[in-house]
């Protein structure tokens, strides 16, 4: 009987995981960014570049999926990944691009190489948690 109720409760926990808003978190360090040196000055000259745009991409999180499964970007893009939670506690991790978002935020960072990026919710919620997946994909 006892082990039953243990279960029990084990099981109600993660399911309340799910249906809460968290705000505590972390925020792993985003990727390497090419910044501008200090010495630039205030308006661009004819021989310097212009300083790249960022692009900015908005995913959002309800119980068990992202809005967007699948995200294309171009190499050497420079992004800024905004995450938002709606609905439960999620986050969004993309291992490969040092990337861990663990409640809503933005992070930048430069699409440096080729190929496909997995992204998943790393933040523990629930039943559907392992199918809340997607990719990010630089060509």
């Amino acid at each position: 009987m006892k082990w039953f109720t243990a279960c029990a409760l084990l099981f109600l926990l993660v399911l309340a995981g799910c249906g809460s808003k968290n705000d505590g978190g972390s925020v792993s360090p985003p990727a390497p960014q090419v910044s501008a040196p200090a010495s630039q000055p205030a308006s661009p000259s004819a021989s310097q570049p212009a300083a790249p745009e960022v692009r900015e991409i908005k995913i959002t999180a309800t119980n068990f999926e992202y809005d967007q499964r699948e995200v294309h970007v171009k190499k050497g893009e420079k992004i800024k990944l905004t995450f938002e939670s709606k609905e439960g506690a999620h986050g969004l991790a993309i291992p490969d691009l040092n990337i861990d978002l663990k409640k809503s935020g933005s992070v930048e960072f430069t699409a440096e190489k080729q190929g496909e990026f997995p992204m998943a919710c790393s933040v523990m919620c629930g039943a559907g948690h392992t199918k809340m997946t997607g990719k990010i994909i630089v060509e």
